[in-house]
């Protein structure tokens, strides 16, 4: 009877159990990432570190959602967005299957963005605002805390921009930063005197249903989830075998010296 109860078996079928959970717990994690729709409820504004919990990666919930950060500017990574106008929503192609000239009434001019330094040395790309002759604005500077709205990179699947627009992508802002940058970008609802204020693409979460990607991956570490209690079963099974045979040459052996 011991042997079901060896150190031995009781630690294939700990290490089995949390090799399970395990699986099962990413599975639902990636479930979890497959739903992309927020209610209104849950998109009134939040600290950023709730909207950017990974670095790399902006969730389609924090899209939309108002925000706030603090930190120190980087005056010399500037960077300027020609062919645009205050509008963001307006510059988005309806039909991304085919390229949309648009004529736009307002002026057209430049997107303003500077990096700022986070207070946890990672940095973040902020639209500071609209100007036409963005040579004569100055270069922001100093410790600031600017409010704003998160958005998503503009190489977004899905997203097109109206005239060719050079998007604004996280990529872009890797470039221009000293240190590790935020997936996406803010744009600024703090007024600047000197620049005209942008309004964003989207003032709400991306909906698109459920991420299939997601979803695959979902079923994949249910599916390892499967192959690992298969493998705990087959392991568990082996070892009260070896342990039986084990047990039967033991009294064989005690048989014959008798």
């Amino acid at each position: 009877m011991s042997r079901y109860f060896s150190l031995r078996l009781l630690a294939i079928h700990a290490l089995g159990a949390v090799s399970v959970l395990a699986c099962l717990a990413l599975g639902n994690w990636q479930w979890d990432r497959a739903h992309d729709y927020v209610s209104p409820e849950t998109s009134m504004a939040k600290t950023f570190n709730e909207l950017s919990p990974l670095r790399d990666y902006l969730p389609a919930s924090s899209v939309g959602v108002a925000t706030s950060v603090t930190g120190t500017w980087q005056p010399e990574e500037r960077i300027l967005m020609p062919e645009r106008i205050i509008d963001g929503k307006s510059m988005i192609n309806p039909n991304p299957e085919t390229e949309v000239i648009a004529e736009w009434v307002g002026p057209v001019g430049y997107w303003v963005v500077d990096i700022m330094e986070l207070e946890d040395e990672s940095s973040l790309g902020i639209v500071r605002g609209f100007s036409e002759t963005p040579d004569q604005i100055a270069l922001a500077t100093g410790l600031a805390t600017v409010a704003g709205v998160m958005q998503p990179s503009e190489d977004l699947p899905g997203l097109k921009l109206v005239n060719k627009i050079e998007p604004l992508t996280t990529k872009l802002i890797v470039e221009n930063s000293k240190t590790i940058a935020h997936d996406g970008y803010l744009v600024s609802t703090t007024k600047d005197e000197s620049l005209t204020q942008v309004s964003p693409m989207f003032t709400e979460p991306v909906v698109t249903g459920l991420n299939w990607r997601n979803v695959a991956y979902t079923f994949n570490w249910i599916f390892f989830a499967l192959i690992v209690a298969m493998m705990w079963v087959r392991v568990a099974r082996d070892e009260l075998e070896f342990a039986q045979i084990a047990q039967s040459n033991a009294d064989l052996g005690h048989d014959n010296e008798s």
